[in-house]
C-alpha cells in the first residue's frame, strides 16, 4: 500500500524531536516544501461558505423536530434531566436506560419551562448548536495536521455537511454533544502527544472520561484510550502512571454514577449496553458476523462519498508507521477508536432476530445500521480531506479504490441478495449516512434472494456502490486541484443531506393531551393528576411508549403509575388505560371522548369530577 504523499511524517505525527527523530516542526504549520499555494483568500470565502451550508442543513432538518421521535432515545435523556434539575415525582421510564451526561446538559432547560413542546425545541437546538460548534475542535484537529486555518475550517465544516451529521438535527439525541466532546477529547489527545504534561494527561482522561458519561458505548474509547495510554509508557512513564489510574477511577465513578440515576429513574433499575451486549453475542455466527462487518464499512464508504474510505487507508497507513518505529501517536490512537466503534457496532448488530423475519416484520436498519459508527467516520473524512487539500498522491487514492471496490463486490455479489430493503427503518438516524438512498427502496416485497442488477428492485446497492466509486476516481483525477475537489465535495454533501431530510412525523399524544385540557377547563381550570394503568397490556410495545409518552407529554402534570392487581391502586380521578378497559364495569368508569393515543384512552372515575364531565358533555356514552 503507498504511502500518503501529500501530509509530512512530521505533520502526521510520525517523529520528532521528543520522539528521538528529528526536530518536529510546528505541527499547525504545513512543511514548506509540499506546501499547496495557500489561496488564503479563496480559502476563507469557502470557509464562510461551508459554515453556511452547514448552518443550514441543520436548520432545514431540523423543521419537523416539533415533539421527540422516540419515546426511548430521546424522551430518556429528557425526562432524566427533570431529575437533575431538581424535580422531584418524575415518571419512571420503561427500557433499559441513557448515560446521563446529555441530560446533564439539558436540566437547565427545566428551570425556564415545563411545556413539554418547549423543551424539546430547546434540547434539539442545543443539540445542532453543538453540532456546529463541533466546527471548531475539528479545524483545530485539522490545524494540527498541517493546514492553514481557512483550510481546516473548510475542511471541519465540508465533514459536519455529510448526512451521517445531517440527519440528527431531526431529533434531540445524545448524538451531536457526543461527537462534540470526542472531537475535544481527541484535540487533547494530540496536545497530550504533542508535549506530555500531568495536566495535559488528567485533560485528556476528563474529556474521554465526559465522553463516557454521555454515552455507555464509548467504554470503547475508554478501552481504546487505556491501551494508548499503555503504549506511551515507552516515551513518558508518568503519562501512564498518572493517566491510567486516573482513567480506571473516572470510569468506574461514571458507571456507578449512571446506575444510581437508572435506578431512580427506570422501572426496576436497569443500566446501559454493556449487560446486553454478552446476550447479543451469544446469537450470531462468523458467517453473519462477516456479513454485517462488510455492509456497515460499506455504508461509511458511500455515505461519504468515499472519503471515509481513504482516510481509513491513510490512518492504517499512519497507525502501522507509528508501531513500525515504536513512535505511538494519534495515528495509533484515531485507528484504535475508528476500529473498536466500528467492532463495537457490528457485535451488537449481528443479530438474527432483528436481520430475519419475525412475526411479519423485518428492520432493515439493522443491515444497514451507521448511527454508533458515524460519529468516529467523522475523523476519517477529516483526514481525507486533509490529504486531498494537501495535495495526495496517486497510492493512497488508488488503494481506497481498491478496497472500496472489494467491499462493494462483496456486499452486491453476497449479502445484498439476502437483505428485504423493504423492511422497517425503525427511525431514521439509524442509517443516517444512507437515506438519501431510500427512494431506491421498494414499497412491497420480492422474492429473496435476488442479485442487485442497476434495473431491479435490488437495485440501491449497485448504483450506491457505483457512486462511491465514481467519487473516489473524482478525486483522484482532481487531486491536483484541490480547491476544486473541495468545492465538489461540498456540493455533494449538500445534495446528499437534502435528499437524506427525514421529515419525519411525530407520533405525540395530541388526542389525549387535548382531552386532558378539555376536562380541567370543565372541571375548574386546575392541573388533573393522572395514574396510568400499568396491569393494561397493549400491542406489541405500546404499554412501555406510553410510560414514557404520558410521563414527558403531560408535563408539568403529575403522571403515576398504577397496578392494582399487582397491589398498586388508583390514588387518581383520572386513568389512562385500554380502551377496551375489561374492568372499567367494575370501576364505575367513564371514558372520555376523543382521548385515544396507540389503545389507550382517558377514563375518570365516579365523583364530582365525573358528574360534572357529564355535564359538560365530554364522556362518551
Amino acid at each position: 500500500m503507498a504511502t500518503p504523499v501529500a501530509p509530512p511524517p512530521s505533520t502526521l505525527g510520525v517523529g520528532g524531536a521528543a520522539d528521538g527523530g528529528a526536530p518536529e516542526p510546528d505541527p499547525a504549520q504545513p512543511d514548506p516544501a509540499r506546501r499547496v499555494p495557500a489561496h488564503d483568500a479563496w480559502w476563507w470565502v469557502a470557509a464562510a461558505a461551508s459554515v453556511t451550508i452547514c448552518l443550514y442543513l441543520h436548520w432545514l432538518v431540523a423543521r419537523s423536530a416539533t415533539a421527540p421521535r422516540t419515546p426511548w432515545d430521546e424522551i430518556h435523556p429528557i425526562q432524566t434531566a427533570r431529575l437533575f434539575a431538581g424535580q422531584d415525582g418524575v415518571t419512571p421510564l420503561s427500557g433499559s436506560g441513557y448515560y446521563p451526561g446529555w441530560s446533564i446538559l439539558l436540566a437547565p432547560i427545566w428551570w425556564f419551562t415545563e411545556d413539554p413542546a418547549t423543551v424539546y425545541h430547546a434540547a434539539v437546538t442545543t443539540s445542532n448548536v453543538l453540532a456546529v460548534l463541533t466546527i471548531v475542535p475539528l479545524a483545530l484537529l485539522g490545524r494540527r495536521l498541517g493546514l492553514t486555518l481557512a483550510q481546516a475550517t473548510t475542511a471541519a465544516a465540508v465533514v459536519m455537511c455529510f448526512p451521517g451529521r445531517t440527519v440528527l438535527a431531526d431529533y434531540a439525541l445524545s448524538e451531536q454533544p457526543l461527537l462534540f466532546l470526542i472531537a475535544w477529547a481527541v484535540l487533547a489527545m494530540h496536545a497530550l502527544w504533542t508535549r506530555p504534561t500531568w495536566w495535559r494527561t488528567v485533560l485528556f482522561v476528563v474529556a474521554v472520561a465526559a465522553c463516557y458519561l454521555m454515552h455507555s458505548r464509548e467504554l470503547a474509547l475508554v478501552a481504546t484510550a487505556a491501551v494508548w495510554l499503555l503504549l506511551l509508557v515507552v516515551r513518558r512513564w508518568q503519562v501512564t502512571a498518572v493517566g491510567l489510574p486516573l482513567l480506571a477511577v473516572l470510569t468506574v465513578a461514571v458507571r456507578t454514577f449512571s446506575d444510581r440515576v437508572h435506578s431512580e429513574i427506570l422501572i426496576g433499575g436497569g443500566g446501559g449496553k454493556e449487560e446486553l451486549l454478552g446476550r447479543v453475542m451469544e446469537s450470531g455466527t462468523p458467517s453473519l458476523y462477516v456479513r454485517i462487518l462488510l455492509n456497515q464499512s460499506w455504508a461509511q464508504g458511500v455515505g461519504t462519498a468515499g472519503l471515509a474510505v481513504l482516510g481509513a487507508v491513510v490512518l492504517t497507513v499512519w497507525a502501522l508507521r507509528e508501531v513500525r518505529r515504536w513512535r505511538i501517536g494519534p495515528g495509533v490512537f484515531l485507528f484504535g477508536a475508528c476500529l473498536s466503534a466500528l467492532l463495537l457496532s457490528v457485535l451488537w448488530w449481528t443479530r438474527p432476530d432483528f436481520l430475519w423475519a419475525q412475526d411479519g416484520y423485518l428492520r432493515l436498519d439493522v443491515w444497514i445500521y451507521t448511527r454508533y459508527v458515524d460519529h468516529m467516520a467523522v475523523f476519517l473524512v477529516l483526514v481525507a480531506l486533509v490529504v486531498l487539500i494537501r495535495g495526495v498522491g496517486r497510492g493512497p487514492l488508488l488503494a481506497a479504490l481498491g478496497l472500496f471496490a472489494a467491499v462493494s463486490g462483496a456486499v452486491v455479489l453476497w449479502v445484498a441478495q439476502d437483505v428485504a430493503l423493504w423492511g422497517a427503518l425503525d427511525g431514521p438516524a439509524n442509517s443516517a449516512a444512507l437515506l438519501s438512498w431510500t427512494e431506491m427502496f421498494p414499497d412491497e416485497p420480492y422474492a429473496l434472494p435476488q442479485q442487485p442488477t442497476p434495473t431491479n428492485e435490488n437495485r440501491f446497492w449497485f448504483w450506491a456502490s457505483l457512486f462511491g466509486v465514481a467519487m473516489l476516481c473524482l478525486a483522484l483525477v482532481l487531486r491536483r486541484r484541490p480547491r476544486v475537489l473541495v468545492t465538489v465535495l461540498l456540493v455533494t454533501a449538500f445534495v446528499l443531506s437534502v435528499e437524506a431530510d427525514p421529515s419525519q412525523k411525530r407520533d405525540e399524544p395530541v388526542h389525549l393531551e387535548g382531552a386532558v385540557e378539555r376536562v380541567e377547563a370543565a372541571t375548574g381550570g386546575e392541573l388533573v393528576d393522572i395514574d396510568l394503568d400499568y396491569s393494561c397490556r397493549g400491542p406489541d410495545l405500546t404499554r412501555y411508549q406510553m410510560v414514557n409518552w404520558l410521563g414527558y407529554w403531560l408535563s408539568p402534570r403529575d403522571v403515576d403509575l398504577a397496578d392494582p392487581p399487582g397491589g398498586v391502586p388508583f390514588d387518581s380521578d383520572y386513568v389512562v388505560s385500554c380502551g377496551d378497559w375489561d374492568r372499567a364495569e367494575e370501576y364505575g368508569a367513564r371514558r372520555v371522548e376523543d382521548s385515544g393515543f396507540y389503545t389507550y384512552t382517558l377514563w375518570v372515575l365516579p365523583g364530582e369530577d365525573q358528574d360534572e364531565l357529564e355535564e359538560a358533555g365530554l364522556l362518551a356514552p
